[in-house]
């Protein structure tokens, strides 16, 4: 049997590169002719477990430096304890993927590499200068000497190829389980009928990356049209990067305090927690793809997408929603929009999850990612 690794420093996790490795290494099990483990140089127990984890490695390690690598994984695989006939490298700018592109690279061991994120400037606003050094000395090397990249949406080719690089690109979408729909919360309000109307974003707290300065910056602007005490909320959930303080000053700071909710991590499956809201959002300045729109529209949610995400041409297939640009008039403008199409949010739920549940599986992610493998592995 023919075994393709996805190789993390970190696993599990809730976050959008992780769950994409849970959700295909799972969908995989049950193709016989491909071993597809996940390997992770994670020293700590896994705290949390869906219940379908795809066969795991361990190489518990702790790093010396940014590019250190576990002397046993390495060692593994010189002696021909560990035999890969590929693997797929996860994640941009990161020195660990550096260090892994070049001992596979050493080894005759071809790699495909998963930006997530599409190479557009925004992707550098913070860490500039690091970034830059990075790019040319490291991030290059990366993808020229990759067997293949691989992508989460086809627009993201055209900043690829402006960088002047020239790895072969193959694009496959993130997926879904249809039977997490088991998580939908019994008491799932009906999209546009509470009382009151709760917005949700799911995801961790990046200011830059995920709009969220924008996000709370369009919707105090949404709620100045108000006249009346409207129960509307905005509501974000997820891993705190240092950006939540200032999250928070900016909603005290445009008098919206009383309509924000942050609640850090929540304990249950994402799936519950997008169907306790009206809407989910996710306004990026840019994004790979938005895994968590692809659960919110199994959970019956419309959606608010940013058009610079890659889910944002899956929404509008689907008519599950509404795509605003990641700046503030835009976002206000879609919640404008949004509240005055309130009696019509019920019946995009429904048109969303129906077309994950058909277009967008791990079943079919796993099918298509055997094709790439059978062509770039030889499997």
């Amino acid at each position: 049997m023919k075994k393709v690794a996805h190789i993390l420093s970190y696993f599990p996790g809730q976050e959008g590169l992780t769950s994409f490795c849970r959700g295909l290494g799972s969908a995989f099990e049950k193709i016989e002719e491909l071993d597809v483990p996940i390997i992770t140089f994670r020293g700590k127990p896994a705290k949390e477990f869906t219940g379908r984890e795809p066969p795991l490695i361990k190489y518990p390690h702790r790093k010396k430096h940014p590019f250190d690598l576990p002397t046993d994984f390495l060692r593994a695989l010189d002696s021909g304890e560990l035999v890969l006939d590929g693997a797929v490298l996860h994640g941009t700018y990161s020195p660990q993927v550096f260090a892994l592109a070049r001992a596979l690279h050493k080894r005759k061991v071809p790699y495909i590499f998963m930006p997530h994120d599409p190479y557009v400037r925004d992707l550098t606003r913070h860490g500039a200068f690091r970034k830059f050094a990075f790019w040319h000395l490291c991030e290059k090397w990366v993808i020229d000497h990759a067997a293949a990249i691989q992508l989460l949406s086809a627009g993201h080719e055209a900043p690829l190829r402006a960088l002047g690089r020239k790895t072969p690109v193959y694009t496959i979408a993130n997926g879904c389980h249809p039977e997490d729909r088991k998580f939908i919360d019994p008491k799932a309000r009906i999209p546009g009928e509470g009382d009151d109307f709760v917005i949700q974003y799911l995801g961790r707290m990046d200011r830059n990356h995920k709009g969220l300065d924008l996000l709370i910056r369009g919707f105090a602007q949404f709620l100045s049209g108000f006249e009346n005490d409207e129960k509307i909320f905005l509501q974000l959930s997820g891993n705190d990067w240092v950006d939540r303080p200032f999250l928070e000053s900016l909603a005290k700071e445009l008098g919206i305090s009383d309509r924000m909710r942050f609640t850090g991590r929540l304990p249950e499956h994402s799936v519950t927690i997008h169907s306790r809201a009206d809407l989910s959002v996710l306004c990026s300045r840019f994004d790979g793809f938005g895994l968590t729109i692809v659960e919110a529209m199994l959970a019956g949610r419309p959606v608010m997408v940013s058009r610079e995400a890659g889910i944002a041409e899956h929404v509008e297939k689907a008519k599950a929603g509404f795509l605003v640009d990641p700046n503030v008039a835009s976002i206000a403008e879609g919640f404008d929009t949004v509240w005055t199409a309130r009696g019509e949010l019920a019946a995009m739920g429904g048109r969303a999850q129906d077309f994950v549940c058909s277009d967008l599986t791990w079943a079919a992610v796993a099918r298509k990612s055997r094709t790439i493998y059978k062509s770039v592995f030889g499997c």
